[in-house]
């Protein structure tokens, strides 16, 4: 596979509801699992975006480093008309897919691109988090700083994709794609090689 598309952060302050400028610096296939809710197996990716304007101190290993808060979502592998990533890259752009793009849009394209991110606030049992309730294009007096963190690629289903990399990402995405098919079947061959007690 390639990225050619065919037809809270915990303990850190949330942020007000409001619309931010943000940048894309990631996209992460995690790969294939089968879905008992809809019956059949789907490919997942994940983009990334971090709000320059939005930063916090970390001191990890006793560095300190001024960071970019980060927001993610998870789409389908799909490029149909009613998909929600095709959607999302439609209000991204501003307009409509061309019959000539559909035949091949190349997914990277997006990384490094700006867009407006309407971040709102949602209250559970388990507490109040951040989530990114739409995605659309920036507007033309609007502009986003540059780009904080280096571009992340990875896609588990390229059997050449170097598994270090997993490192760089945070671990809800990592846990995601070791249950993916591809990871299993580069870790352990056949399903039936995989150990009884193994777990994610």
């Amino acid at each position: 596979m390639s990225f050619i598309l065919s037809e809270n952060t915990s303990r850190r302050e949330l942020l007000e509801p409001d619309n931010y400028a943000a940048r894309c610096y990631g996209l992460v296939i995690v790969g294939t699992k089968f879905n008992q809710q809809f019956g059949k197996a789907s490919t997942q990716v994940v983009i990334m975006w971090e709000l320059p304007t939005e930063t916090f101190i970390s001191d990890k290993e006793g560095e300190q480093k001024t960071l970019p808060k980060v927001f993610s979502k998870t789409y389908t592998w799909s490029f149909n008309e009613k998909s929600n990533l095709r959607k999302t890259l439609e209000a991204w752009r501003g307009k409509k897919f061309s019959a000539e793009e559909l035949k091949g849009f190349d997914l990277r394209k997006v990384v490094g691109t700006p867009c407006l991110l309407n971040i709102i606030k949602e209250d559970k049992d388990t507490g109040s988090y951040n989530t990114i309730a739409s995605v659309s294009k920036l507007p033309n007096l609007m502009t986003c700083p540059p780009q904080m963190n280096g571009n992340l690629l990875f896609d588990i289903t390229d059997p050449a994709e170097n598994l270090d990399k997993m490192e760089l990402m945070p671990q809800w995405i990592q846990d995601r794609i070791r249950e993916s098919d591809e990871y299993q079947k580069r870790m352990w061959g056949d399903d039936e090689d995989i150990p009884d007690d193994y777990e994610f």
